[in-house]
């Protein structure tokens, strides 16, 4: 069985010996015609400047190759690479936003190989789109924080527009530009030339663009800070039979900025003054802050929301016990009446929640003996309300021992 294997594995062995020998005999001997397929082979544009000239861009992430057939000798064919191809591709003619399907030209090929074009010639597609500039404002992004005690003014920045030059596609997808200033520690101006790179609605970086300059000048001014509270100035008064109840400001306090020696001689920040006499009733007023010189503020906004609430005054009558002050106990004390009756005025809001708890009607016997007096009737209140009568204002009092 071993001899027979044996055998069998001399007979292969001799027959691919005889099979390469007969190869090399036809190779050699009678080098026969071979078609054979090239891929990949690099195109080089040209007249590239005619795509900018026709107002196009070409898109970006575009290789351009292409697959050539062959035909010659086979000691000829097996030895071609793709780089013994000059293939090229004019941008010369007439363009379009879109697909261009541009014919190639082969410029260098192989001695001895002929290129088989089976009826159809070569060409790439190449993708162009419309060549766009748009003008976009400047935002700068100010990251960080200065040094404690000190804060940054909102940044200058030169110029404060510029172009986004592009693909109309990816202009499309811009939304806004931005540059970034750190101000980190920061106690002094800052004064840089930063980039800017546009972005989309989602603050995703818009790529295969470019801004027109694409450096921008930026200062930033860092200052002395502090937070002061806000009040409210007003002149002349409310119409007859109003009272300002209370006054309500969207931000009780301001954040102001500029050089230590004048902050530290400010306490607080005042408006302009607010004419009360033709308000009739509760009134919100974009009021003006009264800023003084050298003193900045960070958002700009140089105005507060103030909130006058106006209601009108009323009067109410109440009835009051009369209760006695510095009794002695020897006496009894009997009064011609034993209440009061008061009209009170104030604000709607406040009679209507009146407590007559807040309320005494008192006499005084503190300097009284025995005998019949009449004594004036001493009203105690909050004062947020008027007394406008009070009837009777003195009661007879008979003083008798026990």
């Amino acid at each position: 069985m071993a001899v027979k294997d044996k055998q069998q594995i001399m007979v292969i062995t001799a027959s691919i010996f005889i099979a390469f020998i007969l190869w090399l005999y036809v190779m050699g001997e009678k080098n026969p015609v071979l078609v054979r397929t090239i891929e990949d082979i690099p195109v080089t544009l040209y007249n590239t400047e005619n795509i900018s000239r026709s107002n196009l861009v070409m898109l970006p992430d575009q290789t351009f190759t292409i697959n050539l057939t062959v035909k010659g000798r086979a000691l000829d064919v097996f030895k071609v690479t793709k780089d013994d191809f000059k293939v090229e591709a004019d941008m010369g003619g007439y363009l379009k936003r879109g697909d261009n399907n541009i014919p190639v030209e082969i410029k260098r090929k192989p001695q001895g190989i002929e290129v088989v074009s089976e009826g159809i010639f070569p060409y790439i597609r190449v993708k162009l789109d419309n060549l766009v500039a748009k003008a976009f404002p400047v935002n700068i992004n100010v990251t960080g924080i200065p040094k404690q005690g000190y804060d940054n003014l909102e940044p200058i920045v030169k110029p404060s527009e510029i172009l986004v030059v592009g693909p109309e596609e990816y202009i499309n997808k811009v939304y806004y530009v931005e540059g970034q200033v750190d101000v980190t520690g920061s106690f002094s101006d800052i004064n840089n030339s930063i980039v800017v790179k546009p972005y989309d609605r989602e603050r995703r970086q818009v790529f295969n663009v470019e801004t027109d300059p694409r450096y921008v000048d930026v200062f930033v001014s860092i200052k002395s800070a502090k937070q002061v509270p806000i009040k409210v100035v007003t002149k002349n008064s409310l119409p007859k039979g109003k009272v300002l109840k209370d006054i309500n400001l969207t931000e009780p306090n301001i954040y102001i900025l500029g050089d230590a020696k004048i902050l530290n001689n400010i306490k607080e920040i005042e408006t302009k003054p607010i004419d009360l006499q033709n308000i009739y009733q509760t009134t919100s007023k974009q009021v003006e802050l009264n800023i003084p010189k050298g003193v900045f503020l960070k958002n700009k906004e140089n105005s507060i929301l103030v909130e006058l609430a106006v209601e009108n005054i009323i009067q109410k009558e109440i009835k009051l016990p009369i209760s006695f002050q510095n009794q002695k106990e020897e006496y009894i004390y009997s009064p011609s009446q034993e209440e009061v009756t008061l009209i009170i005025r104030g604000s709607e809001s406040q009679i209507n929640q009146i407590d007559l708890k807040q309320f005494t009607a008192i006499l005084d016997v503190s300097e009284l003996s025995e005998g019949e007096f009449t004594v004036p009737i001493k009203i105690i209140k909050p004062e947020y309300f008027e007394v406008v009568n009070v009837e009777p204002e003195k009661i007879k009092l008979k003083i008798s021992k026990k």
